[in-house]
């Protein structure tokens, strides 16, 4: 495994836990509310962003089952890493992502044009990288779920008996805690400004960057 050592911007957090007074109006999308362990009302919010949509797709495609909020790094020039991809590509429906706050939104035509190329490139050059790291079954699987995106065109809503709908996540964690969603930041946690970016042999770049 290799590792590049990223200076997370301490100031910044793509997802974060806001008192519910305090959520902001603009520029943040609201996913939901509840208690946190001390019994405040808070609401989870993330970016409303276009980096951090490309995130939520990729997310989608790869079948991500580990997209907590200490999973996204936040640097100070505004680029956010996507990181901890090990729980990716299962063949079953696994996605469980704190990204749900544009459900129901249609894709964009970049998103779109995203997805068309990692299906075009599953016929190729990606599809034979793949073949080296994942079974047929979970590559097969891989090319339906962009098929079945790119035929809805929208941001799908959790499905009910999935462990990564909402109401899934809150039965299992039992509450809005700080260490819940694996925020890392405000008063009930400390700040880390100093993570690992887990280069792997499959990541964003090598996929929604692919043409």
């Amino acid at each position: 495994m290799v590792q590049l050592w990223q200076d997370q911007d301490p100031e910044q957090s793509a997802v974060d836990l806001v008192e519910e007074e305090h959520a902001p109006e603009t520029g943040w999308k609201h996913v939901l509310q509840g208690q946190d362990d001390k019994g405040r009302m808070v609401t989870l919010v993330h970016e409303d962003s276009s980096a951090l949509r490309r995130m939520a797709v990729f997310d989608l495609i790869v079948n991500n089952a580990d997209r907590k909020g200490d999973h996204i790094l936040a640097m100070a020039d505004g680029h956010r890493y996507g990181v901890d991809h090990g729980l990716t590509f299962h063949r079953e429906h696994k996605l469980r992502t704190v990204l749900w706050g544009w459900l129901g939104e249609a894709l964009t035509a970049e998103e779109l044009e995203g997805i068309d190329c990692v299906s075009e490139g599953l016929q190729g050059e990606l599809g034979r990288d793949l073949a080296e790291l994942l079974t047929d079954e979970e590559i097969a699987s891989l090319a339906e779920r962009c098929a079945a995106l790119r035929s809805e065109a929208r941001f799908p809503a959790p499905r009910r008996d999935a462990r990564g709908s909402l109401a899934a996540v809150l039965k299992e964690r039992r509450s809005l805690g700080a260490q819940s969603f694996g925020l890392t930041r405000g008063d009930a946690w400390g700040a880390d400004s100093r993570r690992p970016t887990h280069v792997s042999e499959l990541g964003e770049a090598s996929l929604l960057s692919f043409c």
